[in-house]
């Protein structure tokens, strides 16, 4: 998996700041036959470097996605504030107790009825390479 990123750090940055608050991101994933499934998700923490991080069950159908092509485009839009954007990066499944621990919050027990120890359990973990971002 690449780190690498083709926006400059102006750019970057004004992606980060334009996201930091909208909750639910629009994942789209490509599956086997190259076909395109976008779905709603809640963006759990944005990093610093620009991961983002989301729950999601290791039998889902956007894991196996993810597993097999780990290029994936989120797409954002706040109503309220007039801003979206739209970023690229790569996804990886990962599963980490300590790091599941830490951005668990009760919420999640909507999706995920026997709690944060539930073994099925892991995180999309997405490192953003390019985006774009309209105020």
């Amino acid at each position: 998996m690449t780190n690498q990123t083709t926006l400059s750090s102006e750019e970057f940055d004004a992606i980060k700041q334009a996201i930091n608050n909208i909750r639910v991101a629009f994942l789209t994933t490509q599956g086997p036959n190259g076909t395109l499934r976008t779905r709603p998700m809640v963006t759990h923490q944005l990093d610093a470097d620009g991961t983002m991080w989301f729950f999601t069950r290791d039998n889902s159908i956007k894991a196996a996605h993810i597993r097999l092509h780990p290029g994936i485009a989120l797409g954002f839009s706040d109503l309220q504030s007039q801003v979206s954007a739209a970023t690229a990066g790569e996804a990886e499944i990962v599963k980490d107790q300590a790091k599941i621990d830490a951005l668990w919050n009760d919420s999640l027990h909507e999706w995920f009825p026997e709690g944060k120890d539930d073994p099925n359990i892991v995180l999309i973990r997405v490192t953003t390479q390019d985006g774009h971002c309209w105020e």
